[in-house]
């Protein structure tokens, strides 16, 4: 993995039913097909949540080659190799490729957590602000938290502009995906975590996540059941 392509997303009101349709059964099997994917996972809200959530799904693709992908994703616009729905609220999207910068876990072998929860913890740091913030993180918080009940993983990543599919100004300059094995558990230790000053001058949002279905690799696209391919 050299990247993750994480994507914030709403449905249309009264329109859930035909985005949910279209993007498990067409849109993420169509970026699967793209050059430089690897595998997706989509995630829905949770009803745990230490903020209120901005939005509902959480899509996660990994990619070996960002910018890859990106052309692909381009090329592809317009044309029956990437069909787009009217059903999602294309105002509110927030996506961006965001790069690894630390990562720590305490199940090493677990390698595809496919039915694990996850924390989403979204940063803004200033550029004069970001080396510091990444060593207290790397160093600090990131071990710190991996102690405390129920965390499995714990991976820090930073927006660069290199790759993204159109030129923007991030939302949050840093995010970081903690992978739990029970949420309610797990927000105990956010909730009596010494560490949290160091984040309460920063514009942030923590929102939870539970899976909706297993990772959807490359693989199973391009070698799709029959029945698969009818139902796509």
């Amino acid at each position: 993995m050299q990247s993750l392509l994480t994507v914030l997303i709403n449905p249309i009101q009264g329109r859930e039913a035909d985005f949910n349709d279209w993007y498990t059964n067409v849109h993420i099997r169509d970026v699967m097909r793209f050059p430089g994917s690897i595998r997706v996972q989509r995630l829905v809200a949770s009803a745990a949540q230490l903020d209120p959530p901005s939005h509902k799904y959480f899509t996660i693709y990994d990619t070996f080659d960002p910018a890859l992908l990106s052309w692909a994703h381009k090329d592809a616009m317009g044309t029956r190799r990437m069909v787009v729905t009217r059903a999602h609220d294309k105002a509110t999207q927030i996506n961006g490729y965001y790069y690894p910068l630390a990562a720590r876990t305490n199940q090493p072998t677990t390698l595809t957590p496919d039915t694990q929860p996850l924390i989403l913890e979204q940063i803004d740091v200033s550029a004069s602000e970001a080396a510091d913030f990444e060593s207290w993180y790397a160093d600090t918080r990131l071990p710190g938290l991996l102690r405390a009940p129920s965390h499995v993983s714990g991976m820090l990543m930073r927006f660069d502009p290199a790759g993204q599919i159109f030129k923007l100004n991030p939302v949050y300059s840093h995010i970081a995906i903690w992978r739990v094995e029970d949420l309610e558990t797990a927000l105990s230790g956010w909730r009596n975590d010494s560490e949290e000053r160091r984040l309460s001058g920063l514009k942030r949002r923590v929102s939870c996540f539970e899976v909706m279905a297993p990772y959807l690799t490359r693989d199973h696209v391009l070698d799709a059941s029959a029945e698969m391919q009818q139902i796509e």
